[in-house]
């Protein structure tokens, strides 16, 4: 992702995260800062619950950043290393199962489910 929309992601998660705990620690509070905004103090909970949910989904999309850009950071460190594998005729899940031999990880579900986000990543790689 590039730089501004991580930024924007980051700078959305503070905001609606500080949202969601003021909302929560004042649900029902007559002198709440959001009674200009929601007259009704049983819109606290909805909010509290709305913004709590777009925390949720904006963690998994960090998340998913920095496993991504792991994965990418460690294909591009061994580039010289996979281009002359594939030099050589070996396949993607070959190059990926070296990575892996070489990080100590032989076997596993953690080593299958790293060697197939490996999979996914040599081929966009070229």
């Amino acid at each position: 992702m590039p730089k501004l929309i991580i930024r924007l992601v980051y700078t959305l998660l503070i905001v609606v995260g500080l949202v969601a705990m003021y909302s929560l620690l004042n649900a029902g509070n007559p002198d709440s800062l959001l009674r200009p905004i929601f007259p009704d103090p049983s819109w606290d909970v909805y909010v509290a619950m709305a913004s709590s949910l777009i925390v949720f989904v904006l963690g998994f999309v960090v998340f998913f950043n920095r496993d991504s850009e792991g994965f990418r950071n460690l294909i591009e460190m061994n580039g010289d290393r996979v281009r002359q594998m594939r030099g050589e005729g070996r396949s993607d899940e070959e190059i990926a199962d070296s990575i892996l031999a070489a990080m100590g990880s032989r076997s596993g579900y953690r080593h299958n489910l790293a060697k197939k986000k490996l999979i996914i990543y040599l081929a966009a790689f070229r």
